[in-house]
């Protein structure tokens, strides 16, 4: 176990931080990184929440053969 905290905090020390700002697609000029950060963080809690409700419409046990027949 010390071997591999050894491990991981050696190669930590020696990443070196990115100097450079790599613009993806969605990156728009005149955005800072944080707030496109924001907005598609958002999106994807949004599209998380979505799947979240679907799965459970979807699981909910159906009424009509939910009760048994005493009839």
């Amino acid at each position: 176990m010390t071997r591999l905290l050894l491990l991981v905090v050696v190669f930590g020390l020696l990443a070196s931080p990115a100097f450079a700002d790599h613009p993806g697609p969605f990156r728009v000029e005149g955005m800072s990184p944080l707030t496109t950060a924001l907005i598609t963080g958002g999106l994807a809690l949004g599209v998380a929440l979505i799947v979240v409700v679907l799965v459970m419409v979807l699981t909910r046990p159906s009424p009509r053969g939910s009760e048994p027949d005493t009839k």
